[in-house]
């Protein structure tokens, strides 16, 4: 490669990552103004003066509000084929949304256990510890954002979409660890927005599973992913309200 090549090489990859900049100042700055409202409203309304408790609640809310928009994102690029060129922004909110997750789980550990990582697993039943199933989506969506650059993509190419696959038995843990431990706090607004977001993204995906199931005569492997799903959240709600 002669040095006309190099140069024109170099210059399309810093126009690249030009070209990235305003998307991630936009999904940075969103995600902390909405963290800041979170905390806001947990600081001086839910809980006036806790903060610690405030840390926690609003890191978590705003982590899941940002997963479920990257969902969201998902079932809304396949209405609008045309969009999909636009799947940095769900990538980007779904690697926000893990950060806050983290900074979430940091505030437990620094305010609820003092960092006694062990005690807050007392017992591996699920049900009597909703933390098993925060940890078990934590690892997956831990896996996915170190998988989330271009970078990655390239390297693991077709395991990249199989990697990533894994967000939707996440988000089953995710939901059930939400509704386990969230409580009152999830009757508050920022619960609302959160079912709301939450609601519009399970509604998408269920409905792009059925509708391409169908065009596939229901014998795609997706079909039986999808129904195995939807069997193990009708099973794990029925344990949970009994």
């Amino acid at each position: 490669m002669d040095d006309n090549q190099t140069d024109q090489s170099v210059s399309v990859v810093t126009v690249t990552k030009l070209r990235h900049w305003p998307r991630l100042v936009v999904v940075s700055v969103g995600s902390a103004l909405l963290w800041l409202i979170e905390f806001w409203y947990q600081y001086y309304v839910y809980i006036p003066g806790d903060f610690g408790s405030a840390w926690v609640r609003s890191n978590s809310l705003t982590g899941a509000t940002l997963l479920s928009l990257a969902l969201l994102l998902s079932a809304l690029f396949k209405w609008r084929p045309r969009l999909a060129g636009h799947y940095r922004w769900r990538r980007n909110l779904g690697v926000a949304g893990f950060a806050f997750i983290s900074l979430h789980i940091l505030g437990v550990l620094q305010y609820y256990v003092g960092w006694n990582v062990f005690s807050l697993f007392y017992t591996w039943q699920p049900f009597e510890n909703p933390m098993v199933f925060g940890l078990a989506a934590y690892v997956i969506v831990l896996g996915m954002a170190i998988t989330s650059t271009e970078w990655m993509v390239r390297k693991l190419k077709q395991w990249w979409k199989f990697i990533h696959r894994f967000i939707y038995l996440a988000e089953v843990g995710i939901i059930f660890h939400a509704l386990l431990l969230g409580g009152p706090v999830l009757k508050t607004p920022p619960g609302y927005v959160l079912y709301a977001v939450g609601g519009a993204a399970i509604v998408g995906q269920v409905y792009w599973w059925g509708r391409v199931s169908k065009l596939r005569q229901f014998k795609n492997v997706g079909f039986l992913i999808g129904l195995g799903l939807i069997v193990l959240v009708l099973a794990l709600s029925y344990v949970a309200y009994r």
